[in-house]
């Protein structure tokens, strides 16, 4: 599966934001786009979807940034999917004139399903707890 760079970058944004959901403070998109080598304009954009989508809260001024609204655990990658992509439903090149082709659409439709369903299955926290698991255990002072 591909990733564009605006998913990988909005999947790297929550994944930040779930490491500090505890934390009193809002995240700076300075500080997240510094970690991860993301364009800060980009960034903004990215989070501001994420923000309509309902998956992150903003607050402003000089100690302002994002958080997440709800706990890691409630959020998935397929809402955060959502958030950026919308819905993306597979489809077949319209201009063939087969009678195979709603089979292709048929299987593209099967694969979509499955991949939804273990996107759905899959929380922040999970990626968190992985993250910690690879790298060991992170200090933030």
């Amino acid at each position: 599966m591909n990733l564009s760079a605006k998913t990988e970058y909005a999947c790297l944004a929550m994944l930040e934001l779930a490491q500090h959901f505890d934390g009193r403070e809002p995240v700076q998109v300075r500080c997240i786009a510094e970690r991860h080598g993301i364009p800060s304009p980009f960034l903004v954009q990215i989070l501001q979807d994420l923000k309509r989508s309902g998956l992150v809260s903003s607050t402003r001024g000089a100690a302002g940034g994002y958080r997440l609204t709800r706990s890691p655990q409630e959020i998935t990658l397929a809402q955060v999917l959502d958030g950026v992509e919308g819905s993306v439903e597979p489809t077949t090149n319209a201009s063939v004139a087969s009678p195979l082709a709603p089979v292709l659409l048929e299987v593209c439709n099967e694969l979509s399903s499955a991949r939804r369903k273990h996107l759905e299955a899959i929380a922040l926290a999970d990626l968190v707890e992985r993250a910690c698991e690879a790298t060991g255990p992170m200090w933030f002072i």
